[in-house]
């Protein structure tokens, strides 16, 4: 019996968005993996070894019939990735996977798009692609199509969205996790700078009941803490805490500024 032919992948870059779309692909079996950086990394080594996927520290070595070509590299770097791939193949597929890059920068090949994962990625931490929201973009409707069907291979939530309207999502996508995380260090830090007894841990009930409460409402209808009720005494307690840490004690201002804003805005 003849053996089923794989279909080729290449992932231009070896960082955490990389790691997560070849561990998948290689999951499926019925893809042959090829990862390629454009200097040396130690990072390559975890995709051959534990993925079995092949490595080059090249861009020079990238093979040219690939049928899907996925640039992960940060977006100043796109437009010049780009021009590293020479593909033979009429049907290949280029595309990259930056929620605030325009579809764009990859030029004027033929087949372009936009492969974007709504999702933090940290290579020592699994993903659920399932419910992971796969954001695309095509300018050909034949290649949009072959797009759908391969981010249903990671996810049931497949989006097409134009580039401003990924551009919004990735901008809100940053305040939800990026700005989100950042409070949460400097929660960490306040709690463990004034007791040795108490940890970060402490607060995880809070903040997944916080997620609970906001699945099935809208943020602004459960917003609770002193600035929605507008608790003055309380407020200046928490910034004369905050008197040796400027910065924060801006940030706790102004987020208790916007609080109240969205709350007056909730009732006019």
């Amino acid at each position: 019996m003849q053996k089923s032919v794989k279909h080729k992948i290449v992932i231009l870059g070896c960082g955490n968005v990389a790691w997560h779309l070849a561990k998948h692909f290689s999951n499926l079996k019925n893809f042959q993996v090829y990862i390629y950086n454009h200097h040396e990394n130690v990072l390559l080594n975890d995709f051959r070894t534990k993925l079995k996927c092949s490595t080059s520290d090249s861009f020079n070595d990238i093979i040219a019939d690939a049928d899907f070509y996925f640039i992960c590299v940060t977006d100043k770097f796109i437009s010049s990735a780009v021009k590293k791939i020479n593909p033979i193949n009429t049907n290949s597929i280029i595309m990259h996977t930056s929620g605030s890059a325009k579809i764009e920068e990859l030029g004027k090949l033929n087949n372009i798009a936009v492969f974007y994962p709504l999702q933090t990625f940290s290579k020592s931490i699994d993903v659920n692609w399932n419910d992971t929201p796969i954001v695309i973009e095509a300018k050909k409707i034949s290649v949009k199509k072959k797009i759908i069907v391969l981010a249903k291979l990671f996810s049931k939530n497949v989006v097409s969205l134009n580039y401003k309207e990924r551009l919004k999502l990735h901008l809100a996508a940053v305040l939800v996790n990026n700005f989100t995380n950042s409070l949460f260090v400097a929660a960490g830090d306040l709690i463990e700078e004034s007791s040795v007894n108490t940890k970060f841990k402490i607060l995880l009930p809070l903040i997944k009941q916080t997620v609970i409460k906001i699945e099935n409402s809208d943020p602004r209808s459960v917003q609770t803490g002193p600035a929605k009720r507008n608790d003055d005494t309380v407020m200046k307690k928490h910034i004369k805490l905050l008197s040796q840490d400027r910065s924060l004690k801006k940030i706790y201002k102004q987020l208790s500024e916007l609080i109240v804003k969205q709350q007056t805005k909730k009732h006019a």
